[in-house]
């Protein structure tokens, strides 16, 4: 049987190590600061605010409760 694919894409929740930047609103996420990792790629890696990762996960489970009640009904 094939292998069902995910519709999430590879990512983790991380505590900085260093200094990085929020993709989205290009403000620093400061060492020992909590941050969701997305990997796009085996290279590519996009790092998100707390803040900006609790609102995209936010619009997430919108559009993925719209595509459940679409298949049920």
């Amino acid at each position: 049987m094939p292998k069902m694919k995910q519709m999430i894409k590879r990512s983790e929740i991380q505590i900085a190590k260093a200094l990085r930047t929020c993709k989205f609103t290009k403000q620093p996420i400061l060492k020992g600061s909590i941050c969701l990792v997305l990997y796009e790629g085996p290279r590519d890696r996009f790092c998100y605010s707390q803040e900006t990762a609790l609102e995209m996960i936010k619009q997430a489970r919108t559009l993925l409760n719209e595509l459940e009640n679409d298949l049920t009904s």
